[in-house]
């Protein structure tokens, strides 16, 4: 199973994910701090002043800021952090938030999106019930001689990564946490008000109604085509849109006319 980026792609796997694996306590801290206009520089300056990731060191909060939080929030246009810190706002206490979370990591990093839409998937179709270093090392080795890696990597650089791609597939909800040892699989499902935020998300990106329902993105949460029509038919009854499909055509009629009303709309629904 290869890579759900597109084929022509430049971009590479980094180690960006030692620096910082689901970063969902920080996360939420930053969105919470986070205001339009603010540079990472302000960012990450008012985060030490303030002291609001609990004493961490200025290389630590830089590296949280700059490598964690601003690709996958900030760049290239802080439009997600607007929409997500407006949604964290409304509707604190909800598993959406980690959902979120991973979208956008895995929008920002290659091998974050690689990890489970590839090592991952693979993992369950193969049916295997855990996940071990020594098998995210062998998928490491694998993307370096398919050329995802821009030079060689140490085996120290690659166990310390898989060791925080398993860490971060914990935290995202995948595996269940152990101190040693494979990590067993976990059953995952998105949250509805994760889906639906996806959904009004690439609609407002001007995909095609067709576009919206079989867009890569949704394999992040291990969904294909199919069950992403049935859990946005099912999403029907609540207001959001109004979704019709039959064969190879699919009709949205969308009920908000804009991403911010959208995320008004997805926050006061009782799911």
């Amino acid at each position: 199973m290869t890579s759900l980026m597109a084929t022509d792609t430049t971009e590479r796997y980094t180690i960006r994910i030692c620096k910082g694996t689901a970063l969902l306590p920080e996360t939420r801290v930053l969105l919470q701090e986070w205001q339009p206009g603010d540079t990472r520089s302000d960012l990450a300056q008012r985060t030490l002043e303030n002291d609001l990731l609990g004493k961490s060191t200025a290389h630590r909060v830089n590296d949280i800021v700059r490598k964690g939080f601003a690709p996958r929030f900030l760049l290239p246009d802080p439009r997600a952090a607007r929409y997500v810190k407006r949604l964290l706002e409304k509707r604190p206490n909800s598993d959406w938030f980690g959902n979120l979370c991973l979208l956008h990591a895995a929008r920002a990093d290659m091998l974050v999106r690689d990890a489970v839409t590839v090592l991952l998937r693979r993992a369950c179709d193969e049916g295997r019930l855990a996940l071990s270093v020594d098998a995210v090392i062998s998928f490491l080795c694998e993307s370096e001689e398919q050329g995802k890696m821009t030079t060689p990597w140490s085996s120290e650089t690659k166990r310390k990564v898989a060791r925080g791609l398993l860490k971060m597939l914990t935290e995202f909800g995948f595996l269940r946490r152990r101190t040693r040892g494979p990590r067993d699989i976990r059953t995952f499902h998105p949250d509805p008000l994760a889906v639906a935020y996806l959904a009004y998300d690439l609609h407002f990106k001007d995909f095609t109604d067709a576009g919206v329902v079989s867009h890569p993105d949704w394999r992040i949460w291990g969904l294909d085509e199919g069950p992403v029509r049935v859990v946005m038919d099912d999403l029907s009854r609540y207001g959001l849109w109004v979704f019709q499909a039959a064969g190879s055509v699919v009709r949205i009629t969308w009920n908000v006319a804009s991403m911010e009303e959208a995320v008004d709309v997805i926050a006061r629904l009782d799911i």
